[in-house]
Formats: C-alpha cells, sequence, structure tokens
C-alpha cells in the first residue's frame, strides 16, 4: 500500500483504508487470544479507532481521520482512552491537542473523563 517515500498510494474506498488499518492491527498481534480470520471479519469500527489511536503510527492515525468523521473518533476516544487518562495520559493529550485543536488538553481530557463517567454512573 505505500511507495518507498511511505505515502499512501491511491486507495478507492473507505473500506480498503479500513482493511488496511485492521491488517495492521492483526499482523501487529494486537488481537493475539483471538481467532485471526474471526478478528478479520468482525472486526467493528470502534475496535479498529480505538486501537489505531493506541497502537499504530501517526502515519496510521492520519489515514483514520481521513476515513472516520471526528465526531465518530472522538466518541470513541472518549468511551474508551479519555476514561482511563491515567492509562493514556500522554497519547490522550497528544490527540486531543493535535488531532482535536484543544488548546489545553491536559483539562480537556480531564473534562471528557468526569463528563463520561458521569453518564454512566450517575
Amino acid at each position: 500500500m505505500q511507495n518507498q517515500m511511505g505515502h499512501i498510494k491511491h486507495i478507492h474506498d473507505n473500506n480498503e483504508f479500513k482493511s488496511l488499518l485492521a491488517r495492521k492491527l492483526i499482523d501487529g498481534n494486537k488481537f493475539w487470544s483471538y481467532d485471526k480470520d474471526s478478528v478479520r471479519l468482525n472486526i467493528s469500527d470502534e475496535d479498529i479507532i480505538e486501537n489505531t489511536l493506541i497502537y499504530l503510527d501517526i502515519e496510521d492515525i492520519n489515514i483514520l481521520f481521513r476515513i472516520y468523521p471526528l465526531r465518530e473518533i472522538k466518541k470513541v476516544w472518549a468511551e474508551t482512552m479519555a476514561i482511563q487518562d491515567n492509562r493514556y495520559k500522554d497519547i490522550n493529550r497528544f490527540i486531543a491537542g493535535c488531532y482535536f485543536g484543544v488548546k489545553h488538553p491536559d483539562s480537556y481530557v480531564k473534562r471528557v473523563k468526569t463528563h463520561e463517567l458521569n453518564k454512566r454512573y450517575l
């Protein structure tokens, strides 16, 4: 999918991008406890989004933002990563600042975390 310069070759539709990201996650053993064929057939958009943000590189994250709406990525991020801010503190700060355009990522992540936890438990 990539040429020698590291640029993405032309990909015809979003399903090819999703397959590319899913293949990278599967080949990187990010779903090691599951049957690879089953994951390949059943991987959800939410799993692709969350695991790409956590495990793949910036180039792959950029692909993610080309194929999914920002609001969908933010929703998955808030529900899965922001609420675990202690575990993903650096990644959360990076995503909020660089990809969501937040000027004060630490306070933003804290607000999102509080909001998500309140939705679940209040």
